[in-house]
């Protein structure tokens, strides 16, 4: 049976990744996987991509992935601004061949996958790049977690959110949580793995996924977000992209 790690949302905060993926080899996992949004927010998209490119096995587009060559109207302005300056840092130069490797590695991302008899995600299986799937969804939005599980057949993984749990097929969404933090996949589930980047679920650690047969354990890993957070002031980005990664919100 297969075991492997999902990163996702990454957003350019190498100190998270870099972390995720000292614990990934900890952990003696070899195949690691990422699920997307490589880029946007933080302040180091060129050393995070490079590093993606060479650990993962494979990548699929996120929705700031996506952003970097297309109209951002959707975006929030802090979102928009953080893409802005990510696009000038990854902008193709002769003189910098690993900039035109990452940037063309990023628009060249496949909006979904399918690898080790499960389906991958950014975003949803019936929108792979921006449709979040909610924890709120089961009880407020319960047409569309029936039409969300139409698509799905097994158990099958996405981010986004950047808040790590799983849905069912009742609806029901059982976040991760240091007491729960393991899970039996045999039957149909949407698994979010969280975000090693940007978490948002009140737990500023980084978190992760690692698939073992039909278990999957979600773990959280600390970081040094206190230079994260000075490497985004001092690119000029705004402060509450830095004070939010101390909160994890």
């Amino acid at each position: 049976m297969a075991t492997f790690a999902i990163i996702s949302d990454l957003h350019s905060n190498l100190e998270a990744v870099e972390a995720v993926f000292a614990r990934i080899e900890a952990l003696g996992v070899e195949d690691v996987v990422c699920l997307g949004d490589v880029v946007g927010y933080g302040a180091d998209p060129l050393p995070v991509t490079l590093l993606v490119m060479k650990h993962c096995k494979w990548t699929i587009q996120g929705n700031h992935d996506w952003g970097m060559f297309h109209e951002m109207d959707d975006f929030n302005p802090l979102a928009r601004e953080a893409l802005m300056f990510t696009r000038q840092q990854l902008r193709p130069f002769f003189l910098r061949p690993r900039r035109r490797q990452a940037y063309e590695f990023l628009r060249g991302l496949p909006d979904r996958m399918a690898d080790y008899g499960f389906n991958f995600y950014h975003g949803s299986p019936r929108d792979p790049v921006m449709e979040y799937v909610l924890k709120s969804d089961g009880f407020l939005e319960p047409e569309k977690m029936a039409q969300l599980f139409a698509h799905v057949e097994g158990p099958c993984f996405v981010g986004h959110t950047h808040w790590p749990g799983v849905h069912r097929p009742d609806y029901r969404f059982t976040q991760a949580t240091d007491e729960e933090s393991e899970f039996l996949i045999g039957g149909p589930c949407i698994v979010n793995v969280g975000s090693v980047g940007q978490p948002r679920d009140g737990d500023p650690r980084a978190s992760f996924a690692v698939v073992r047969g039909d278990r999957v354990q979600i773990e959280r890993v600390p970081y040094d977000f206190r230079r994260t957070q000075a490497k985004i002031l001092a690119a000029g980005l705004h402060p509450a992209l830095a004070e939010r990664l101390a909160r994890g919100k």
